[in-house]
């Protein structure tokens, strides 16, 4: 399928060709593990680095429709009706309209724990 990279250092907004699974999410972003942030109305959302925000230098940023920063390479992806990877409904040139690049900004790390 094809889904959209955004990779700040490189300042590119890009068609990849993927299978969207999780394996190739990691390898696509380059981490560890996975976090989904700036959930559009239309059910695409960012798929980014969950642990960016603690490397040391943090990668570049960017913001994308008014979310963010946003740390590292993230892949733009849809949802179909079952929950499962698809193809954004947003076209490249959308996306390139809605992307900010905001180089070596910092963001402190935070977390949040909800006790039970």
């Amino acid at each position: 399928m094809n889904l959209i990279k955004i990779d700040p250092s490189a300042q590119t907004v890009e068609i990849i060709n993927t299978p969207g699974d999780l394996k190739d999410f990691y390898q696509i972003i380059g981490c560890r593990m996975i976090d989904v942030c700036a959930r559009q109305n239309n059910g695409d959302a960012l798929t980014v680095d969950d642990e960016a925000l603690y490397l040391e230098p943090q990668p570049d940023a960017f913001s994308f429709a008014g979310y963010g920063p946003i740390h590292g390479i993230a892949v733009l992806s849809g949802c179909d009706g079952e929950g499962e990877t698809a193809e954004p409904r947003m076209s490249l040139e959308e996306a390139r309209k809605v992307v900010n690049w905001l180089g070596a900004a910092y963001t402190a790390p935070y977390l949040n724990i909800i006790s039970l």
